[in-house]
């Protein structure tokens, strides 16, 4: 959760305040950067992630398609507790590439 960044008052109650953080050098063969909460890593997995994404045609879709997906596990693996929270970015890399070749 974006409001316990820092927060450390709330260790105690299972909340971390230390965001988990990973580095990718990018490459040419980088297709798309995807960006989601906890709630999403939670309940798919990368390659989960990666099938979803790759068979959209935008990045609004990509990311509403993870989203979706996510929302729907968490209704199937819990369905007695609350869903946590399923937010997703989606960035295709290789559109970026394109804009670019267009613009030099």
């Amino acid at each position: 959760m974006s409001r316990a960044f820092g927060d450390f008052l709330l260790k105690n109650h299972g909340i971390i305040a230390i965001p988990d953080v990973s580095y990718h050098r990018l490459t040419s063969n980088d297709q798309f950067l995807v960006l989601a909460t906890d709630g999403v890593w939670d309940v798919l997995s990368n390659n989960d992630v990666v099938s979803i994404v790759s068979t959209e045609g935008s990045e609004e879709a990509a990311a509403r398609a993870v989203v979706e997906a996510a929302v729907s596990v968490w209704k199937q693996k819990f369905p007695s507790s609350k869903r946590d929270d399923c937010t997703a970015v989606c960035l295709f890399l290789q559109k970026i590439k394109r804009l670019k070749q267009t613009l030099v």
